[in-house]
């Protein structure tokens, strides 16, 4: 050390490392790091010192200064293995893996017997993939050390991400069981079996894992989001992830649980990862009817600052204008909802599920009064015949509308259920596009079915617009058609689906018209204002209040595709939208409301998804 100072207190060089090491276990990184100085001041060769700086440097997040000082400790002593040992992890760190490995090697060179070096090299050649020789390093380290529980860890994580093997997942297991049996309450222990269970396709073995990895760390965010995951995958509610042992009527309690987990998470520092699945999680969770308005209001706060730092997260925006459709606030929500998409590319848009659903939702005044004066080009662009028009007497008529596919996949299925009552309710098929077959088809069922069954058609080309477009037209068509029937046979038309299976026909009160302006079906789980009204069965009555509904209506769909913006949920959209505004300005029509899940009349092959 230097010439001592007045009023300064001299140590020893062993002192000053004495010290500066007590420091640096502490934690008290800024002293320790200036003992380390003074030493290198008084001499700029003492390795050790330089080494120690280094690590202090790695561990604070100063990476390339690490590097750089343990390479002139290098520089000042070669042959000491624990400096290569040090410099391979910094490399590693910063994903150079291939340098790692090297420097390992360089330290086991000198030292053999180093567990640490062992292990360290096992990490970095299963960064490059090399799985064989990174196991026999962690092998070796078990040799070397046979309390290495984080050797026989980290192959149990090596193996549990490789490939999909009835061999290797064993492997697995074997090593992580070892790993736990040195250390029985590691948390990184069990979050890798619960890693190992999920990759395995076992969410509830992952649920497992994760759970004791979140009770041994309960301040930890990543261990709660992970325990999140694996009971989302559990709850058989994700499409990819079916479970044919977890009913429908079984995942509400468990997507609460992963939403709560997931907001803990956050709580608790959890990263991006996390945030994003959230949101698609409760986005997930309100489609399918389940998400509870405190939960959501929960969750909405959070997307609100979500989209400070991440304005393309269409989840989370959705979760915001659920939030206010929830408290009547639909006109915000769909200005909300525009504004957001403003400056999307169309692609974006059409390739963001809840873009897709939210950008046909307009419920601004504003818009909804011009629509009385809109005559849209979509409903005069094709060419429209009706082969066999309604007859002239009769009570209902139920309307479906369909493609060439549609109709030969289930238009026989359908006729044989709507007209099996005698006397019954009638039906017209609208279909749009049909072939030479679907039109002989058709003749001939009407044939057999005088006054019962009638037929349309349309010829319209639909390739100007985006891909899907012809599903979204047919579905929508049939509000054109409506109107038509409405006013030809003055009688009630109820629109439903081809794939709906009639039950029982029409009371009485409903086929004849009598008083009652509109007939609806709701969804009462507040699933969002492209859900709620349901048009697998929607009746209008000749009045003038269902006429110039159904006009409504068709000018709102009109509009969206002469703009080429329609998309599948514009069918209920629509008619949800000018419900809503005449309801706000305080328009009543006579209206019949049924519930979605207990119509007397129709089966639903999607009931509770919609």
């Amino acid at each position: 050390m230097s010439q001592a100072q007045p009023g300064v207190v001299m140590v020893s060089l062993s002192e000053a490392y004495a010290i500066a090491i007590g420091h640096h276990r502490a934690g008290r990184m800024g002293e320790a790091a200036g003992v380390y100085r003074a030493i290198l001041d008084a001499d700029p060769r003492q390795a050790d010192a330089l080494h120690l700086l280094g690590v202090l440097s790695g561990q604070t997040g100063r990476s390339e200064e690490a590097v750089s000082l343990i390479a002139q400790a290098i520089a000042q002593d070669p042959e000491a293995a624990d400096y290569h040992d040090n410099l391979g992890s910094l490399r590693r760190g910063g994903g150079d893996a291939m340098r790692a490995a090297a420097h390992h090697a360089r330290a086991l060179a000198l030292e053999p017997a180093r567990a640490k070096a062992t292990f360290n090299r096992g990490l970095a050649l299963g960064d490059l993939g090399r799985m064989g020789e990174a196991l026999g390093c962690f092998r070796a380290a078990l040799r070397i050390d046979p309390g290495y529980g984080a050797a026989a860890l980290a192959a149990g994580r090596l193996l549990s991400g490789g490939p999909e093997s009835g061999v290797i997942r064993g492997a697995a297991e074997r090593w992580l069981a070892h790993a736990l049996s040195l250390a029985p309450d590691s948390a990184d222990g069990w979050a890798a079996v619960g890693r190992a269970r999920l990759a395995a396709g076992e969410a509830d073995g992952a649920m497992t894992g994760y759970g004791r990895a979140a009770r041994l760390r309960p301040d930890d965010g990543a261990a709660l989001s992970n325990l999140a995951m694996a009971t989302l995958q559990a709850s058989g509610a994700l499409p990819e992830f079916p479970r044919a042992d977890r009913p429908e009527a079984s995942w509400g309690e468990p997507l609460a649980r992963a939403l709560d987990l997931f907001l803990a998470a956050l709580e608790r520092g959890a990263g991006e990862v996390a945030e994003v699945a959230l949101f698609r999680t409760a986005v997930l969770t309100i489609h399918r009817g389940m998400l509870d308005d405190a939960r959501l209001e929960r969750i909405a706060e959070r997307a609100r600052d979500r989209l400070r730092r991440a304005a393309g997260d269409g989840a989370a925006a959705a979760c915001i204008a659920h939030g206010l459709y929830r408290r009547g606030r639909l006109v915000t929500a769909s200005r909300l909802a525009r504004r957001y998409l403003r400056g999307w590319s169309e692609e974006a848009i059409r390739a963001d599920p809840q873009a897709v659903k939210w950008r046909p939702v307009d419920a601004r005044p504003v818009f909804l009064e011009a629509l009385a004066g809109y005559r849209p080009r979509i409903a005069e662009a094709g060419e429209r015949s009706m082969p066999v028009p309604p007859a002239a007497e009769g009570g209902a008529i139920l309307l479906v509308s369909v493609d060439s596919g549609y109709w030969r996949r289930f238009g026989g299925w359908f006729l044989s259920h709507a007209l099996k009552e005698e006397p019954g309710d009638r039906v017209h098929v609208h279909i749009v596009n049909p072939g030479a077959e679907d039109r002989a088809d058709l003749d001939r069922r009407c044939a057999t079915q005088p006054g019962r069954l009638s037929w349309s058609l349309e010829r319209i080309d639909l390739s100007v617009h985006a891909p899907g477009a012809e599903t979204t037209y047919y579905a929508c068509a049939r509000f054109f058609v409506a109107l038509d029937l409405l006013e030809r046979a003055g009688a009630p038309v109820f629109i439903t689906d081809i794939d709906a299976c009639c039950t029982a026909p029409l009371p009485p009160d409903l086929r004849d018209g009598a008083g009652w302006d509109l007939t609806i079906m709701r969804d009462r789980r507040a699933r969002g204002p492209f859900d709620d009204i349901i048009v697998s069965f929607l009746g209008i009555a000749p009045t003038a209040a269902g006429r110039e509904f159904l006009g409504l209506v068709r000018a709102y769909i009109g509009w969206f595709f002469d703009r080429g913006e329609a998309a599948w949920t514009l069918d209920q959209a629509a008619p949800y939208a000018i419900l809503h505004d005449w309801m706000r300005r305080g328009r009543t029509p006579r209206l019949r409301e049924y519930e979605f899940l207990r119509l007397p009349w129709f089966d639903f092959p999607v009931k509770g998804e919609g």
